[in-house]
Protein backbone atom coordinates (compact mmCIF):
# COMPACT_ATOMS: atom_id res chain seq x y z
CA UNK A 1 0.00 0.00 0.00
CA UNK A 2 1.57 3.08 -0.84
CA UNK A 3 1.94 6.11 1.22
CA UNK A 4 -1.50 8.28 -0.09
CA UNK A 5 -3.44 4.95 0.53
CA UNK A 6 -2.16 4.26 3.69
CA UNK A 7 -3.12 7.92 4.81
CA UNK A 8 -6.58 7.56 3.29
CA UNK A 9 -7.20 4.60 5.30
CA UNK A 10 -5.97 6.06 8.77
CA UNK A 11 -8.21 9.26 7.78
CA UNK A 12 -11.17 7.03 7.67
CA UNK A 13 -10.33 5.41 10.79
CA UNK A 14 -9.95 9.34 12.61
CA UNK A 15 -13.25 10.04 11.36
CA UNK A 16 -14.98 6.74 12.89
CA UNK A 17 -13.14 7.41 16.27
CA UNK A 18 -14.33 10.50 16.36
CA UNK A 19 -17.74 10.28 15.11
CA UNK A 20 -18.24 7.19 17.95
CA UNK A 21 -16.48 9.29 20.33
CA UNK A 22 -19.65 12.18 19.81
CA UNK A 23 -22.21 9.72 19.50
CA UNK A 24 -21.62 8.52 22.79
CA UNK A 25 -20.93 11.73 24.23
CA UNK A 26 -24.35 12.86 23.25
CA UNK A 27 -26.08 9.62 24.98
CA UNK A 28 -24.48 10.04 28.13
CA UNK A 29 -25.30 13.35 27.87
CA UNK A 30 -28.45 14.12 31.02
CA UNK A 31 -31.59 15.32 29.26
CA UNK A 32 -34.02 17.12 30.63
CA UNK A 33 -37.79 15.96 31.07
CA UNK A 34 -38.95 18.54 28.75
CA UNK A 35 -36.28 17.31 25.92
CA UNK A 36 -37.27 13.75 25.90
CA UNK A 37 -39.53 12.71 22.84
CA UNK A 38 -42.84 11.60 23.86
CA UNK A 39 -42.25 8.21 21.73
CA UNK A 40 -38.79 7.61 23.41
CA UNK A 41 -40.94 7.97 26.99
CA UNK A 42 -43.61 5.32 26.26
CA UNK A 43 -41.34 2.65 24.57
CA UNK A 44 -40.28 -0.08 27.02
CA UNK A 45 -36.92 -2.14 26.12
CA UNK A 46 -36.70 -5.56 27.47
CA UNK A 47 -34.39 -8.58 27.59
CA UNK A 48 -34.34 -11.74 28.68
CA UNK A 49 -31.69 -14.43 27.91
CA UNK A 50 -30.76 -18.02 29.23
CA UNK A 51 -28.30 -20.33 28.38
CA UNK A 52 -25.89 -23.23 29.82
CA UNK A 53 -22.84 -25.39 30.32
CA UNK A 54 -23.80 -28.51 29.43
CA UNK A 55 -22.08 -31.86 29.69
CA UNK A 56 -23.11 -35.22 28.12
CA UNK A 57 -22.78 -38.24 29.90
CA UNK A 58 -24.13 -40.34 27.53
CA UNK A 59 -26.18 -40.51 24.31
CA UNK A 60 -28.03 -42.83 22.07
CA UNK A 61 -25.92 -41.25 19.17
CA UNK A 62 -22.10 -42.09 20.15
CA UNK A 63 -20.56 -39.04 18.47
CA UNK A 64 -22.33 -36.75 20.80
CA UNK A 65 -21.53 -38.66 23.73
CA UNK A 66 -19.12 -36.69 25.71
CA UNK A 67 -20.00 -33.40 23.87
CA UNK A 68 -19.37 -30.12 26.60
CA UNK A 69 -19.25 -26.33 26.14
CA UNK A 70 -21.45 -23.08 26.85
CA UNK A 71 -24.26 -22.34 24.45
CA UNK A 72 -27.28 -19.69 24.39
CA UNK A 73 -30.79 -21.23 24.16
CA UNK A 74 -32.36 -17.91 23.67
CA UNK A 75 -32.08 -14.50 23.61
CA UNK A 76 -34.81 -11.43 23.28
CA UNK A 77 -34.84 -8.14 22.72
CA UNK A 78 -38.17 -6.58 22.93
CA UNK A 79 -40.02 -3.20 22.02
CA UNK A 80 -43.00 -2.76 23.67
CA UNK A 81 -45.00 0.71 22.16
CA UNK A 82 -48.12 2.07 24.14
CA UNK A 83 -49.50 4.38 21.47
CA UNK A 84 -53.11 5.14 23.92
CA UNK A 85 -55.07 2.90 26.39
CA UNK A 86 -56.26 0.86 23.37
CA UNK A 87 -53.72 0.42 21.59
CA UNK A 88 -50.10 -1.02 21.72
CA UNK A 89 -47.51 -2.46 19.54
CA UNK A 90 -45.03 -5.01 20.09
CA UNK A 91 -41.53 -6.02 18.30
CA UNK A 92 -39.30 -8.81 19.90
CA UNK A 93 -36.03 -10.28 17.95
CA UNK A 94 -34.32 -13.53 19.18
CA UNK A 95 -31.58 -15.40 18.53
CA UNK A 96 -30.12 -18.99 19.90
CA UNK A 97 -27.16 -21.26 19.25
CA UNK A 98 -27.88 -23.77 16.75
CA UNK A 99 -27.78 -26.70 19.36
CA UNK A 100 -27.30 -29.73 17.28
CA UNK A 101 -23.72 -30.56 18.69
CA UNK A 102 -22.29 -29.97 15.04
CA UNK A 103 -23.26 -26.37 13.32
CA UNK A 104 -20.52 -24.05 14.08
CA UNK A 105 -22.46 -20.90 12.49
CA UNK A 106 -23.60 -17.49 14.29
CA UNK A 107 -26.01 -16.68 15.77
CA UNK A 108 -28.58 -14.44 13.70
CA UNK A 109 -31.68 -12.68 14.59
CA UNK A 110 -35.04 -13.47 13.70
CA UNK A 111 -38.27 -11.93 14.36
CA UNK A 112 -40.28 -13.68 16.97
CA UNK A 113 -43.15 -10.79 17.87
CA UNK A 114 -44.65 -8.15 15.08
CA UNK A 115 -48.17 -7.21 16.34
CA UNK A 116 -50.68 -4.70 17.08
CA UNK A 117 -53.30 -5.16 19.82
CA UNK A 118 -56.40 -3.38 20.25
CA UNK A 119 -57.60 -3.65 24.33
CA UNK A 120 -61.23 -2.60 25.80
CA UNK A 121 -61.50 -4.27 29.09
CA UNK A 122 -60.99 -7.75 30.03
CA UNK A 123 -60.46 -8.23 26.16
CA UNK A 124 -58.01 -8.02 23.49
CA UNK A 125 -57.43 -8.66 19.89
CA UNK A 126 -53.87 -9.26 17.99
CA UNK A 127 -53.27 -8.49 14.32
CA UNK A 128 -49.91 -9.86 13.40
CA UNK A 129 -47.23 -12.45 14.56
CA UNK A 130 -48.07 -13.18 18.36
CA UNK A 131 -48.39 -15.80 20.91
CA UNK A 132 -50.50 -18.96 20.35
CA UNK A 133 -52.88 -20.71 22.97
CA UNK A 134 -51.26 -23.98 22.50
CA UNK A 135 -48.93 -23.92 25.61
CA UNK A 136 -48.76 -20.36 27.31
CA UNK A 137 -50.94 -21.82 30.66
CA UNK A 138 -48.82 -24.35 30.73
CA UNK A 139 -45.70 -22.97 30.81
CA UNK A 140 -46.49 -20.33 33.02
CA UNK A 141 -47.24 -23.18 35.77
CA UNK A 142 -44.09 -25.03 34.82
CA UNK A 143 -42.40 -22.18 35.09
CA UNK A 144 -38.87 -22.89 34.02
CA UNK A 145 -38.56 -22.24 29.87
CA UNK A 146 -34.92 -21.63 31.09
CA UNK A 147 -34.30 -25.02 31.94
CA UNK A 148 -36.82 -26.96 29.62
CA UNK A 149 -39.85 -26.48 27.31
CA UNK A 150 -42.79 -27.52 27.98
CA UNK A 151 -43.96 -31.39 26.20
CA UNK A 152 -45.85 -30.34 23.44
CA UNK A 153 -42.56 -27.65 22.27
CA UNK A 154 -39.98 -29.65 23.36
CA UNK A 155 -41.58 -32.76 21.05
CA UNK A 156 -42.38 -30.39 18.10
CA UNK A 157 -46.47 -30.75 18.27
CA UNK A 158 -46.66 -27.21 17.82
CA UNK A 159 -45.64 -23.75 17.67
CA UNK A 160 -45.62 -20.90 20.43
CA UNK A 161 -46.06 -18.13 17.40
CA UNK A 162 -48.31 -17.80 14.39
CA UNK A 163 -48.96 -14.47 12.35
CA UNK A 164 -52.58 -13.98 11.93
CA UNK A 165 -55.39 -12.95 14.08
CA UNK A 166 -56.58 -13.70 17.91
CA UNK A 167 -58.70 -12.80 20.44
CA UNK A 168 -58.08 -12.87 24.14
CA UNK A 169 -60.20 -12.31 27.03
CA UNK A 170 -61.44 -13.48 30.28
CA UNK A 171 -63.95 -12.75 33.27
CA UNK A 172 -63.81 -11.76 37.02
CA UNK A 173 -65.23 -13.53 39.77
CA UNK A 174 -64.36 -16.23 42.09
CA UNK A 175 -63.91 -18.54 39.79
CA UNK A 176 -62.31 -16.78 36.41
CA UNK A 177 -63.00 -17.90 32.98
CA UNK A 178 -59.92 -17.49 30.56
CA UNK A 179 -60.19 -17.98 26.43
CA UNK A 180 -57.50 -17.37 23.92
CA UNK A 181 -58.65 -18.00 20.05
CA UNK A 182 -56.61 -17.82 16.93
CA UNK A 183 -56.46 -18.49 13.38
CA UNK A 184 -53.10 -18.45 11.56
CA UNK A 185 -51.18 -19.30 9.19
CA UNK A 186 -49.56 -22.28 10.90
CA UNK A 187 -45.99 -21.34 9.48
CA UNK A 188 -44.92 -19.92 12.97
CA UNK A 189 -42.40 -16.93 12.41
CA UNK A 190 -41.81 -18.21 9.07
CA UNK A 191 -43.39 -17.08 5.45
CA UNK A 192 -46.66 -18.31 4.44
CA UNK A 193 -46.01 -20.98 0.96
CA UNK A 194 -49.23 -22.70 1.17
CA UNK A 195 -53.54 -21.54 1.53
CA UNK A 196 -53.67 -23.87 4.39
CA UNK A 197 -55.04 -22.41 7.54
CA UNK A 198 -54.71 -23.12 11.20
CA UNK A 199 -57.00 -22.80 13.61
CA UNK A 200 -56.02 -22.99 17.59
CA UNK A 201 -58.28 -22.26 20.69
CA UNK A 202 -57.89 -22.85 24.62
CA UNK A 203 -60.32 -22.43 27.45
CA UNK A 204 -58.79 -22.20 30.66
CA UNK A 205 -60.78 -22.38 34.10
CA UNK A 206 -58.98 -21.02 37.37
CA UNK A 207 -61.45 -22.08 40.94
CA UNK A 208 -58.99 -20.68 43.42
CA UNK A 209 -55.46 -22.34 43.21
CA UNK A 210 -56.30 -24.20 40.70
CA UNK A 211 -56.04 -24.29 37.13
CA UNK A 212 -57.99 -26.33 34.27
CA UNK A 213 -57.44 -26.48 30.71
CA UNK A 214 -58.33 -27.90 27.50
CA UNK A 215 -56.99 -27.16 23.91
CA UNK A 216 -57.71 -27.95 20.59
CA UNK A 217 -56.37 -26.79 16.94
CA UNK A 218 -56.92 -28.27 13.36
CA UNK A 219 -54.52 -27.42 10.57
CA UNK A 220 -55.07 -27.78 6.85
CA UNK A 221 -51.78 -28.98 5.14
CA UNK A 222 -50.56 -29.35 1.55
CA UNK A 223 -51.35 -33.17 -0.01
CA UNK A 224 -54.37 -33.88 2.46
CA UNK A 225 -51.44 -34.31 5.47
CA UNK A 226 -53.95 -31.83 7.78
CA UNK A 227 -53.01 -32.21 11.40
CA UNK A 228 -54.97 -32.33 14.43
CA UNK A 229 -54.09 -32.00 18.26
CA UNK A 230 -56.35 -31.88 21.78
CA UNK A 231 -54.51 -31.26 25.07
CA UNK A 232 -55.79 -31.18 28.97
CA UNK A 233 -53.95 -29.31 31.84
CA UNK A 234 -54.54 -29.01 35.38
CA UNK A 235 -52.43 -27.67 37.93
CA UNK A 236 -52.36 -26.52 41.76
CA UNK A 237 -49.96 -23.34 42.94
CA UNK A 238 -49.80 -22.83 46.53
CA UNK A 239 -48.07 -21.73 49.21
CA UNK A 240 -45.27 -24.59 49.07
CA UNK A 241 -45.00 -24.16 45.49
CA UNK A 242 -46.76 -26.06 42.55
CA UNK A 243 -47.55 -29.06 40.30
CA UNK A 244 -49.10 -29.92 37.20
CA UNK A 245 -50.25 -32.96 34.88
CA UNK A 246 -50.35 -33.01 31.37
CA UNK A 247 -51.97 -34.91 28.81
CA UNK A 248 -52.22 -34.37 24.91
CA UNK A 249 -52.51 -36.43 21.45
CA UNK A 250 -51.60 -34.96 17.97
CA UNK A 251 -52.93 -36.83 14.97
CA UNK A 252 -51.48 -36.66 11.47
CA UNK A 253 -52.61 -37.58 8.45
CA UNK A 254 -50.22 -39.06 5.40
CA UNK A 255 -52.18 -38.00 2.73
CA UNK A 256 -52.98 -41.50 1.40
CA UNK A 257 -55.62 -42.71 3.72
CA UNK A 258 -53.96 -43.20 7.04
CA UNK A 259 -53.11 -41.38 9.99
CA UNK A 260 -49.97 -41.08 12.56
CA UNK A 261 -51.33 -41.07 16.49
CA UNK A 262 -48.36 -39.32 18.82
CA UNK A 263 -49.75 -39.12 22.74
CA UNK A 264 -47.43 -37.05 25.40
CA UNK A 265 -47.82 -37.24 29.17
CA UNK A 266 -46.33 -35.16 31.54
CA UNK A 267 -46.23 -34.23 35.40
CA UNK A 268 -44.12 -31.58 37.31
CA UNK A 269 -43.78 -30.89 40.92
CA UNK A 270 -42.01 -27.32 42.02
CA UNK A 271 -40.77 -27.38 46.04
CA UNK A 272 -40.34 -24.09 47.06
CA UNK A 273 -37.70 -23.41 49.55
CA UNK A 274 -38.15 -20.19 51.29
CA UNK A 275 -38.08 -17.40 48.82
CA UNK A 276 -34.51 -17.98 47.31
CA UNK A 277 -34.81 -21.64 46.02
CA UNK A 278 -36.83 -24.28 44.39
CA UNK A 279 -36.19 -27.87 44.03
CA UNK A 280 -38.20 -28.80 40.35
CA UNK A 281 -39.05 -32.65 38.82
CA UNK A 282 -40.57 -33.27 36.06
CA UNK A 283 -41.33 -36.40 33.96
CA UNK A 284 -42.25 -36.78 30.43
CA UNK A 285 -43.60 -40.15 28.38
CA UNK A 286 -44.04 -40.48 24.38
CA UNK A 287 -46.58 -43.13 24.01
CA UNK A 288 -44.95 -43.41 20.40
CA UNK A 289 -41.76 -42.82 18.82
CA UNK A 290 -41.71 -39.08 17.42
CA UNK A 291 -40.53 -39.26 13.72
CA UNK A 292 -38.92 -35.99 14.13
CA UNK A 293 -37.36 -36.91 17.69
CA UNK A 294 -33.73 -36.21 15.65
CA UNK A 295 -34.32 -32.91 15.03
CA UNK A 296 -34.81 -31.36 18.59
CA UNK A 297 -32.47 -28.67 19.58
CA UNK A 298 -30.12 -29.49 22.51
CA UNK A 299 -31.51 -32.76 23.45
CA UNK A 300 -32.31 -34.82 20.01
CA UNK A 301 -34.15 -37.89 21.02
CA UNK A 302 -34.27 -41.18 19.22
CA UNK A 303 -36.73 -41.27 16.54
CA UNK A 304 -37.48 -44.50 16.44
CA UNK A 305 -38.75 -45.86 20.26
CA UNK A 306 -40.70 -44.41 22.97
CA UNK A 307 -39.09 -42.47 25.04
CA UNK A 308 -39.71 -41.18 28.94
CA UNK A 309 -37.59 -38.02 29.90
CA UNK A 310 -36.82 -37.60 33.41
CA UNK A 311 -36.08 -33.80 34.90
CA UNK A 312 -34.67 -32.78 38.18
CA UNK A 313 -32.92 -29.29 39.35
CA UNK A 314 -32.31 -26.62 41.79
CA UNK A 315 -33.46 -23.18 41.23
CA UNK A 316 -31.12 -20.44 43.05
CA UNK A 317 -32.54 -17.16 43.31
CA UNK A 318 -29.43 -15.19 43.52
CA UNK A 319 -30.78 -11.42 42.12
CA UNK A 320 -33.38 -10.33 41.20
CA UNK A 321 -34.45 -11.29 37.48
CA UNK A 322 -31.50 -13.72 37.54
CA UNK A 323 -31.20 -17.45 38.45
CA UNK A 324 -28.67 -20.28 38.62
CA UNK A 325 -29.94 -24.02 37.83
CA UNK A 326 -28.02 -26.76 38.03
CA UNK A 327 -30.24 -29.85 36.54
CA UNK A 328 -30.04 -33.03 34.80
CA UNK A 329 -32.14 -34.46 32.40
CA UNK A 330 -31.74 -38.25 31.16
CA UNK A 331 -34.16 -39.83 28.13
CA UNK A 332 -34.36 -43.49 28.67
CA UNK A 333 -35.92 -45.69 25.55
CA UNK A 334 -38.44 -48.63 25.14
CA UNK A 335 -36.59 -51.47 22.89
CA UNK A 336 -38.38 -51.01 19.76
CA UNK A 337 -39.87 -54.38 18.19
CA UNK A 338 -37.37 -56.71 17.51
CA UNK A 339 -34.67 -54.90 18.74
CA UNK A 340 -32.68 -53.43 21.31
CA UNK A 341 -33.35 -50.31 23.27
CA UNK A 342 -31.50 -47.09 22.39
CA UNK A 343 -28.31 -46.14 24.85
CA UNK A 344 -30.24 -43.56 27.41
CA UNK A 345 -28.77 -40.31 27.29
CA UNK A 346 -27.63 -38.35 30.27
CA UNK A 347 -27.09 -34.35 30.02
CA UNK A 348 -25.84 -32.34 32.97
CA UNK A 349 -26.05 -28.28 32.76
CA UNK A 350 -25.52 -25.44 34.61
CA UNK A 351 -27.97 -22.93 33.15
CA UNK A 352 -28.58 -19.33 33.78
CA UNK A 353 -31.21 -17.05 33.30
CA UNK A 354 -31.61 -12.77 33.56
CA UNK A 355 -34.05 -10.81 32.61
CA UNK A 356 -33.65 -7.28 32.37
Amino acid sequence: MNRVGRAREWLFLFCRVVSAVGLVGVLASPLAAEDVPDWVKSLKIKGYMFGDYYGVASHHDAGTEGSNGFWFRRIYLTFDKKASDDFDARLRFESASPGDFTSKSKMEPSVKDAYVRWKRGKRSVYMGLSGTPTWGVVEKYWGYRAVEKTPLDLQKLGSSRDFGLALKGSSGGDTKLAYHVMVGHGNSNKAETDEGKKVMGSLSVFPGSVVVEVYGDFEVRPGGKDRSTIQGFAAVKNGWGRAGVHVAQQSRKDGDGGTLDLSVGSAFLVLDAGDQASVLVRVDRMFEPNPGGGGISYIPFDPTAKSTLILAGVDLKVHKGLSINPNVEAVVYDAPDGGEAPSSTVIGRVTVSARL
